[in-house]
């Protein structure tokens, strides 16, 4: 296991005296560090940050984390963490979770935290995951001759970072593929069918089949909703009762939840998301409807818009669950506060963004991902913005029955006029998704199951 070729050249002709200490690599430099029985405040680490063409390596204790908003004030710019990409481009030979604390091999400037200098040992990284260099703290102050030195740039690992730090190391994690998941097999073969005006209920059928679980759940449902006749096949529930569009809304949501490991408890839990993202699902297909024929978007489009505009909550608990339970704290007890303000608060991230980093990685419709990451403010505009409107529109509507988290929504009277709707018409919308109540309330109850 052999450490970078610039890096062991920059090593040898410092004249210092280094030593290596093997273990097993870790999935984190952290759990790397533990590994190796070193403890955590004699490392130092790198962190890289970048500022529109600008690179910037800043060296901090093991124990502690880089204070952006310091850096930003020192150099008047707007720093953020790099992402893979860029690491790789800098330091092409290192691996990401081991990036040795050494900027001027790879024609890099640095800054260091002041507490570094009064050390008298230091462990760091190799560039190799589980291979560590330990030198006296002279001999690796004698690397940083290039480095900016006297300054306060860190704070401890316990202390509450700015949302900006926040934000990037969570997008860091969304964006990996390993860690986000993937759109199932099966909600992928649900967009095609609603994709084809031409497919058959035969088709769709098929697919459906090839799960076991979520046909015997449709199956239960189509049966239940017509005790005359027995139905025993999804063909049948489809062309008898329930219709093509029907279980092609409940067979998507029901694919695409499984995706997700969440609790069901709490105002965010699986119980009120499932409950709220299919009466906004209902209400802004019913919404569609309701405008004039020539000018009607996508019934369907609207439907997948409402079901998935709150996707971002589901990540968070997936991927975050200690900020998806702080965040569900938060808004149990502070009901009427926004949502949205709650998030920048407690978590420093939105549920939208990361609903809109998960459509982007499913490679979603411009038009959904607009409803996701538009759906809270009533003046969104832009090409795909229709969706994002009328999701608002059904949110704020919902809201007034108690059906919904966060503050009461108002509706601009010139947004339902952009669509040619009157208030009489959004009231008979809600009314009719209101007097399907059970109907919601049983597919709430399995989604959430």
């Amino acid at each position: 296991m052999n450490i970078p070729a610039r890096l062991k050249t920059y090593l040898a002709n410092s004249h210092g005296h280094f030593k290596g200490r093997l273990s097993i690599a870790g999935d984190s430099f952290e759990k790397s560090v533990t590994l190796a029985g070193i403890p955590l405040h004699k490392t130092v680490k790198a962190v890289m940050l970048k500022s529109g063409k600008a690179s910037l390596m800043a060296l901090v204790r093991g124990d502690q984390q880089v204070d952006i908003s310091v850096i930003n004030r020192l150099f008047k710019r707007e720093f953020t963490l790099c992402d893979e990409g860029e690491i790789h481009r800098l330091m092409p030979e290192c691996g990401v979770q081991a990036l040795p604390p050494l900027a001027e091999p790879y024609g890099l400037r640095a800054i260091m935290d002041s507490s570094i200098v009064g050390m008298d040992k230091v462990y760091f990284a190799s560039g190799v995951a589980g291979l560590f260099i330990r030198a006296s703290g002279e001999d690796f102050i004698r690397l940083q001759q290039q480095s900016w030195k006297s300054y306060s740039i860190a704070v401890e690992q316990t202390t509450v970072m700015s949302a900006e730090p926040s934000r990037e190391i969570m997008r860091k994690q969304v964006q990996t593929v390993n860690d986000l998941p993937a759109m199932p097999g099966l909600a992928i073969e649900l967009i095609r069918i609603r994709n084809n005006p031409f497919a058959h209920a035969s088709e769709l059928a098929a697919i459906i089949e090839q799960d076991p679980s979520l046909t015997a759940q449709l199956l239960r449902y189509a049966n239940a909703s017509a005790p005359q006749e027995r139905i025993e096949s999804v063909e049948q529930a489809i062309v008898r009762g329930l219709g093509m569009d029907f279980v092609l809304d409940i067979a998507f949501g029901l694919s695409l939840g499984r995706a997700f490991n969440n609790p069901k408890n709490g105002p965010l839990g699986l119980d009120n998301f499932w409950r709220h993202s299919l009466y906004c699902a209902a209400l802004t297909q019913t919404l569609c409807n309701a405008i004039e024929f020539t000018r009607r978007p996508s019934v369907g489009m609207g439907y997948l818009a409402g079901l998935l505009h709150n996707f971002g909550i589901l990540l968070l608990g997936h991927l975050f669950p200690a900020q998806f339970d702080r965040l569900n704290s938060a808004v149990e007890k502070a009901p009427g506060h926004s949502i949205l303000e709650l998030e920048r608060e407690s978590i420093g991230v939105s549920h939208t963004e990361m609903g809109l980093w998960l459509m982007e990685a499913w490679d979603m419709p411009k038009a959904i991902s607009e409803a996701v990451i538009g759906h809270h403010n009533p003046a969104h505009s832009g090409d795909f913005s229709t969706y994002a409107n009328l999701v608002y529109i059904a949110n704020a509507l919902l809201k007034r029955h108690g059906i919904g988290e966060g503050a009461d929504m108002v509706i601009p009277p010139e947004l339902p006029a952009r669509f040619g709707l009157s208030e009489a018409q959004l009231e008979a919308a809600l009314a009719s998704v209101l007097q399907g109540r059970e109907e919601l309330e049983f597919m709430a109850a399995r989604m959430a199951a």
